[in-house]
Order: structure tokens, then C-alpha cells, then sequence
């Protein structure tokens, strides 16, 4: 509030004291008459008695009021007020204010605190969520370490299965560069030269395959090959991994007993060959020669749906794409089996079926399996879809060996109708050349 200035105060003053005058002049300029008499003087004195108290009164009032509205006017508003209630109000505005704007920097800085620990809290919970759901797991990098070459290993083994089917196929048909491409007795003296140096075991017919093999002593190495070409739980079944390998130029003791194997499965004896003018071709007439070729091209093609299986399981062991082999090395140690027996099952290269097979059972088999599932949630979910993944694999294999059980069956059920079949041909035929009809 501002001060009152001097010369208001003042007038002020000034303006009372004139109505004070004139207030106490009133009373004095109009008393009543007094008598002319002895009387009156007592009169007068006694009027002038009675009205003593009233003008002293008034006096006295507007004495009062004229100090009241003085120190009211002087000292409440110009002195008290101005000088020091005012200034001592502005300054307590000030500090008001001032206080008021502290604590609301208090108050700001406590909800600037809060937001700050909610977001750290925010911040930490997803770090420490980060960190639960993507802390690596050692049961997820075995499933990946152990697949990291199945896919190669599988289109692998499907073109070693290719090859297999091809070559038993230039086989039979006498192409050149084969046991028989110079006739069914080169074929037969082929292989009875590859038994008697490589198969032979001097001990069967009670020592009578002496004479033919030699008594010579063998070595462990020769030993083992013994009867490999007709001893399919030794050659194909037992081993994860065969060394087997037709992308390159190198011919392995296992590649030459698996294609023994399948010559004296299938096909073992090929079909005697007719030359070429006999097989001349003629639009006028059909000769028994190529009737009968057509019909060895048929049996071949029904042994080659029996010989498919074969080709398969033994392109699927053929030997893999490297990458995998020190991850399914580790899985068998764990599972206590010795270095030797190891190198046996597993060979250089891992196969697709090796690989599957530490996949679908040998993981599982390890009981550090299902201790590392008291894992993370997050980790948990991972093993299942792996293991989903992987079963979806095995079940593609499955149906695979289930369509070349449908080709096999479909096959059989061939076989079975074609002696009926001849019967209701010659039936026809005969019918025909008597003249009659032939039988419903």
C-alpha cells in the first residue's frame, strides 16, 4: 500500500479542528435569556449549572472524536499503516511468495523424483524380463549344434540315394563302365572275383570255402569285411554313418560292400542280353525277342520299387556335410560310450540319420535333459518348439518310408494279379482262335 503524504494529512487535520470549533461554538452562541432581576442572576447561574455537563460533554465528545479521527487519519493510516503494517505486509507477501514458489520447487522436484524412479523401475523391469527371456540357454544350443548340418546332409544323402538307383540300373541294362556291360558272365565272374578276394571267409561250409579263398592269414582289417556282401545288419543297419560318398573319385571299402550288398539283393542275376538285330525294329510285326525285353524292362521296373527302400536308407546313412561331428561326438561321451565305439557309429562326416537319430533319441536319453528343463519360462517355450520342429521332420520321414510302403504293397498286388491275369488273356486268346466267344 503506498504512504499517505504530508499535506494530505494536513488537511485532514486542518478540517477537523474546523469542525471541532464549530461544533463547541454552537453551544456557547445560543445559551438561553436571563432575567433582568435579582432573580436572574441566580437563574442564569443555575442554567448555565444545568447546561455545563452537556456542553462539557460535547466538548469533551468532539474532543474525543476529533483525536480519534486525528490518531485514526495521522497515525492508523499514514503512521501505523504506511510506515510499517504496509511495508511489513509487502514483505510478508514477498516472503509468502517466495516461500510458496520454494516449496513448489520442493513439490516439482518430488514428482520429478517419482517419475524418475517409476521409469527406472519400468526401465529395470523390462531388463531384468530381456534378461530372463533371452538369457542363452545350453539345451537350446545343443538342438542347434547338432542340426547345423542336417539340411546339407539330407539333399546329401537323397543324391547318394540317386546314384545308387541309377548305378544298379545301368547294371541290369548292361551300360557300359558296369560289371556287366560285357554280358551276364562278366557280371557273374565280376563278382565272384570281388567275393573271393574281398568277402571270403575261409571258415563257412566247414572250412570248404578254403580252397577258394586261401588259408592265408588276414588281417583284422580283411577280417571284418568277411561276408559284409550279404550281411545286411553289418553293413546298412548297425552304423549311424556310412562312408559313403558319390561326389567324389574315391572308392571306399564301404562303398564297394553297400554295392555288393544291392547286387546280391536285387537283381542278381541280369538278364541275358539279345544283340542288336535282334532287337531291330519292325512296324509291320512284334518279335517274341522284343516282347520278352519289354518284360524284362518290366520286372526291372518292379525291382527297382523294391530296391528304392534299400537306396534310401542307405543314402540317408551315407556320410554327411561336416560341421556336426564334435556336438554328436559330445552327446555320446555324455552317454558314457567309448571314443572307439564313436568312431564307429558316427564316422568323419555324420550322417542325416546320425544327426535325427541325436536329435529324436540320444538327447533325450541323457537325463541333463530334463534337469535343464528348471529353465526359464521363455527357454522352456523354446525347447518345445524345437522339439515340435524337429518331430515334424521325423513325421516327413515317416511318410516318406510310408509312400515307398504303398509303392511296395501296390507292387505285390501286381505280382499277385498277373498269373490271374495270364490265365484270362490265354483264356481270350484261345477263345478267339477256336472261333467262339469267349467265356463271361
Amino acid at each position: 500500500m503506498k504512504p499517505i503524504s504530508l499535506s494530505f494529512m494536513r488537511k485532514w487535520v486542518l478540517l477537523s479542528l474546523a469542525a471541532a470549533f464549530v461544533f463547541t461554538s454552537v453551544a456557547v452562541m445560543f445559551p438561553k435569556k436571563s432575567e433582568a432581576c435579582c432573580s436572574c442572576i441566580t437563574t442564569t447561574t443555575e442554567t448555565e449549572t444545568e447546561d455545563w455537563p452537556i456542553n462539557v460533554y460535547g466538548r469533551t465528545l468532539a474532543h474525543v472524536w476529533l483525536r480519534f479521527e486525528i490518531h485514526k487519519r495521522l497515525f492508523m493510516r499514514a503512521q501505523w499503516w504506511g510506515n510499517h503494517m504496509a511495508v511489513a505486509l509487502r514483505d510478508m507477501v514477498e516472503e509468502l511468495s517466495g516461500v510458496a514458489m520454494q516449496q513448489t520447487l520442493i513439490i516439482g522436484s518430488f514428482m520429478d523424483a517419482s517419475y524418475q524412479m517409476e521409469t527406472q523401475q519400468v526401465l529395470q523391469t523390462l531388463q531384468a524380463r530381456a534378461h530372463k527371456d533371452y538369457h542363452p540357454s545350453v539345451g537350446m544350443c545343443e538342438f542347434i549344434s547338432n542340426a547345423k548340418s542336417l539340411a546339407d546332409s539330407s539333399r546329401k544323402g537323397e543324391m547318394n540315394q540317386i546314384v545308387m538307383a541309377q548305378r544298379s540300373q545301368d547294371r541290369v541294362l548292361g551300360n557300359a563302365y558296369t560289371s556287366a556291360g560285357q554280358g551276364r558272365f562278366a557280371d557273374m565272374r565280376e563278382r565272384v572275383e570281388q567275393f573271393k578276394t574281398k568277402f571270403c571267409d575261409p571258415k563257412d561250409h566247414a572250412g570248404g570255402l578254403a580252397l577258394m579263398c586261401g588259408t592265408d592269414n588276414h588281417t583284422p582289417e580283411q577280417r571284418a569285411r568277411m561276408n559284409k556282401d550279404i550281411d545286411y545288419t553289418r553293413t546298412v543297419d548297425y552304423p549311424y554313418t556310412l562312408d559313403v560318398d558319390f561326389t567324389d573319385n574315391t572308392q571306399t571299402n564301404e562303398e564297394e560292400e553297400i554295392m555288393a550288398l544291392a547286387a546280391n539283393l536285387y537283381n542278381f542275376d541280369v538278364f541275358e542280353r539279345p544283340n542288336a538285330e535282334m532287337l531291330t525294329y519292325d512296324p509291320e510285326r512284334l518279335t517274341g525277342i522284343q516282347k520278352n525285353y519289354m518284360d524284362a524292362r518290366s520286372v526291372l521296373a518292379k525291382m527297382s520299387v523294391a530296391e528304392n527302400s534299400f537306396n534310401a536308407i542307405t543314402g540317408m546313412k551315407s556320410a554327411g556335410a561336416p560341421g556336426a561331428k564334435e556336438f554328436i561326438e559330445a552327446v555320446f561321451e555324455q552317454l558314457n560310450i567309448s571314443p572307439e565305439e564313436i568312431e564307429q557309429l558316427v564316422g568323419e562326416q555324420p550322417s542325416y540319420y546320425a544327426q535325427m537319430e541325436i536329435l529324436t533319441k540320444k538327447l533325450l536319453q541323457n537325463p541333463d535333459f530334463y534337469t535343464n528343463l528348471y529353465d526359464k519360462p521363455t527357454n522352456i517355450e523354446r525347447k518345445g518348439t524345437a522339439l515340435q520342429a524337429i518331430g515334424l521332420m521325423q513325421k516327413f520321414d515317416l511318410f516318406k518310408s510310408h509312400l515307398r510302403n504303398e509303392a511296395n504293397l501296390s507292387m505285390l498286388l501286381e505280382l499277385a494279379v498277373k498269373d490271374v491275369q495270364q490265365d484270362i488273356e490265354n483264356d481270350i486268346n484261345r477263345e478267339a482262335s477256336d472261333g467262339g466267344n469267349p467265356a463271361n
